[in-house]
């Protein structure tokens, strides 16, 4: 997947977040903790992507 395309699959999941933690009305809910840590792997796809750019 292009860097371009993760970015934007980012940017739905945070936008699905933000929606998620209003219904639930808690950031400890399993659902939001579930898609938080999907977040983060998805922020550490694209991180690591960058550093190895730099690196080549």
């Amino acid at each position: 997947m292009e860097e371009v395309e993760l970015k934007r699959r980012l940017e739905r999941m945070q936008i699905q977040l933000y929606r998620l933690v209003e219904q639930r009305g808690s950031f400890v809910d399993p659902q939001v903790v579930k898609l938080s840590q999907q977040i983060d792997r998805l922020v550490l796809t694209i991180q690591r992507r960058k550093m190895k750019e730099r690196v080549q």
